[in-house]
C-alpha cells in the first residue's frame, strides 16, 4: 500500500491575514460603506449625547461659581439682615472639607467647639439627603407622608411614634417612591436629630446677636452702604465679629457694591421721561416701547455709551463719574449675567445619573441605538458570508483553516468598526459642540472639558469596534464551519 505523508497545513502570519482582510473590504466596498454608515450613525448618537452631557456639566459648574459671585452682595446683605435658616446652616455644616471657612465661622458664631462641629458633619450630610428627598416630592405625596410640615420640621414630626407609623404605612403604599436609605437607618438618624438641632439653634442665636450688634453700630447707615468699605474698617469689624471674610473676598465685595450702585443709577434712567424720549428717538421706537434690555444693548457700544452719558448730563442726572468705557464694561457684564441665567436654566438636568452622567433616559436610548447598530452589523456580515460561499469553499480547498476564515471576518468587522467609530465620534463631536456653542456662546470655551471629551471619543471608537467584533462572531463562526463541498453547490 502506498504510504501517504500528511504534512502540517500552512499557517499564514497575522500580517498576511490582515492584508487579505483589507483586500476583502476593498472588493466589497459598497457593502462595507453601508456597514460603516450604520456604525457612524450609532456612534455619532452616542458621542453626541456624551459630549452634550460633559459640556453641560462643565458649564454648569462654571456658571454656578460665576452666579455665586454675582449674588455675593445680596448674600452678604441677607447675612447681615437676618439669621440663616436651619436648612442653610445644615448645608454649610455638611461641607466636605473639615477645615473649611464655613465650619470655622459656624464654630465661632455658635460658640461651639470645632470638634463638635466636625463631628456633626456626617449627620448634617445625612439630613440634607433626606430633606432633598422630601423637597422633590409633589405636594400631595409629601402631605400624605409627613402632613403639612416642611423642611427640618419634618424630622421633629417623625420623632413622634404615631406620625412615624403613619409615615411607614404611607411609604409602603407608594411603591413607585424609593426612599434614599433603609428606614432603620432613617430612624437611627431621627434619634440623633435633637443634638443636631441644638447646634443649629446655637448658631442661629449667635447670628442673631451678631446681626443686632452690627446693625446697632451702623445706625441709619444701610448695610449696602457699609459694604462699600468691606476692604476697610467695616470688613475688619465683620472679621472681629466672627464672620469669615478673606482679603480677596472683601476687595471683590467692595467692587461689586460700587458696580451695583452704578448699575442701579443707570437703570433708574428708564423712569425719567426725557431720557426715555431720547432713547426712543435714537432707537426709532415709541417711548412706551423702551425697555431696560434695549438700553443695555445700546450701551454695549462705547460711542453710544458716551452719547448716553451726555444725555444724562443734559438732563442734570447724576452719572456717578462714569466714563463711556466704564459704562460699556457694565453693559457687557449685564449681558454676561443674562447669559449666565439662561445657561443655568439650560443645565438644570446636568447632574443626572447613567453613563458618564448623561441621565438614565439617555443611557437607555444609547443602549437601544447600540442594539440597533449591532443588528445592522450582524446582518451586513451575514450577507457578506452568503455572498462569499464559493470564495470560502475555495480557500478551504486550498488548505485554509477554520481559524483563518474566522480571523479574516473578524478583522474585517474590526476595521469597519474602527472607521465607523472614528467617523461617528467626529460627527457627534461636531454636532454636539456646534449646538452647545449656539446655546452657551462665550461661556462654552472657558469651561470646555477637553480631556473628558477625548475620553468620550475613545469610548465611542472602542464601542464601535467592540460592537462590530461581537456582531461578526456568529457570521464568522458560520463561515468557518462551512463544508467546502456544501459551499460549492450553492449558487
Amino acid at each position: 500500500m502506498k504510504r501517504i505523508d500528511v504534512q502540517n497545513q500552512p499557517v499564514l502570519s497575522p500580517g498576511r491575514i490582515f492584508q487579505i482582510a483589507v483586500t476583502g473590504v476593498k472588493y466589497r466596498l459598497f457593502r462595507a460603506i453601508v456597514t460603516v454608515a450604520v456604525i457612524v450613525v450609532a456612534m455619532a448618537f452616542l458621542m453626541n449625547i456624551l459630549t452634550e452631557s460633559l459640556i453641560k456639566r462643565a458649564v454648569a459648574d462654571s456658571v454656578r461659581e460665576q452666579i455665586e459671585d454675582l449674588h455675593r452682595v445680596d448674600w452678604w446683605i441677607a447675612r447681615l439682615s437676618m439669621p440663616q435658616s436651619a436648612q442653610e446652616i445644615l448645608r454649610r455644616l455638611a461641607a466636605e472639607d473639615g477645615a473649611s471657612a464655613d465650619l470655622n465661622e459656624l464654630s465661632r458664631v455658635g460658640g461651639i467647639s470645632l470638634e463638635t462641629i466636625a463631628g456633626a458633619q456626617a449627620a448634617a450630610a445625612e439630613s440634607i439627603r433626606y430633606l432633598d428627598f422630601f423637597e422633590q416630592l409633589n405636594f400631595g405625596r409629601r402631605r400624605v407622608l409627613v402632613g403639612p410640615v416642611e423642611g427640618v420640621a419634618i424630622f421633629d414630626r417623625l420623632r413622634d411614634e404615631a406620625h412615624w407609623h403613619t409615615f411607614q404605612r404611607a411609604l409602603a403604599d407608594m411603591r413607585t417612591i424609593r426612599f434614599p436609605a433603609p428606614l432603620e437607618e432613617f430612624e437611627a438618624f431621627l434619634s440623633t436629630w435633637p443634638a443636631l438641632e441644638t447646634i443649629i439653634a446655637d448658631v442661629r442665636s449667635g447670628q442673631e446677636h451678631l446681626i443686632a450688634t452690627i446693625r446697632a453700630e451702623l445706625g441709619d447707615r444701610s448695610v449696602m452702604d457699609a459694604l462699600k468699605d468691606a476692604d476697610g474698617a467695616f470688613g475688619d469689624r465683620l472679621r472681629q465679629a466672627g464672620f469669615e471674610l478673606s482679603a480677596d473676598d472683601a476687595a471683590g465685595l467692595s467692587r461689586d457694591v460700587a458696580r451695583l450702585e452704578q448699575t442701579l443709577l443707570i437703570e433708574a434712567t428708564i423712569n425719567h421721561a426725557g431720557m426715555r424720549q431720547a432713547i426712543a428717538a435714537e432707537r426709532d421706537v415709541l417711548p412706551g416701547d423702551v425697555t431696560m434690555q434695549m438700553i443695555w444693548r445700546l450701551l454695549r457700544n462705547q460711542d453710544r455709551a458716551e452719547w448716553f452719558l451726555e444725555v444724562m448730563r443734559g438732563h442734570e442726572l447724576e452719572t456717578g463719574g462714569l466714563t463711556g468705557a466704564e459704562l460699556q464694561t457694565i453693559a457687557d457684564q449685564r449681558q454676561h449675567a443674562r447669559l449666565l441665567t439662561i445657561a443655568e436654566q439650560q443645565t438644570l438636568d446636568a447632574s443626572g445619573g447613567g453613563l458618564m452622567g448623561i441621565g438614565t433616559r439617555m443611557t437607555w436610548l444609547a443602549m437601544v441605538s447600540m442594539l440597533v447598530c449591532a443588528v445592522g452589523i450582524a446582518n451586513a456580515m451575514l450577507m457578506s458570508v452568503t455572498e462569499r460561499f464559493r470564495e470560502i469553499a475555495t480557500l478551504k480547498c486550498l488548505g485554509a483553516l477554520d481559524a483563518f476564515i474566522m480571523s479574516v471576518f473578524l478583522i474585517e468587522a474590526g476595521l469597519l468598526g474602527l472607521i465607523g467609530g472614528l467617523g461617528g465620534a467626529l460627527a457627534g463631536l461636531i454636532l454636539a459642540t456646534g449646538r452647545m456653542a449656539v446655546t452657551f456662546r462665550n461661556l462654552l470655551w472657558p469651561a470646555f472639558p477637553g480631556q473628558e471629551i477625548l475620553v468620550a471619543a475613545l469610548i465611542s471608537i472602542g464601542v464601535g469596534m467592540l460592537l462590530a467584533a461581537i456582531s461578526a462572531v456568529y457570521p464568522s463562526f458560520r463561515a468557518a464551519r462551512l463544508a467546502p463541498m456544501e459551499a460549492m453547490r450553492i449558487e
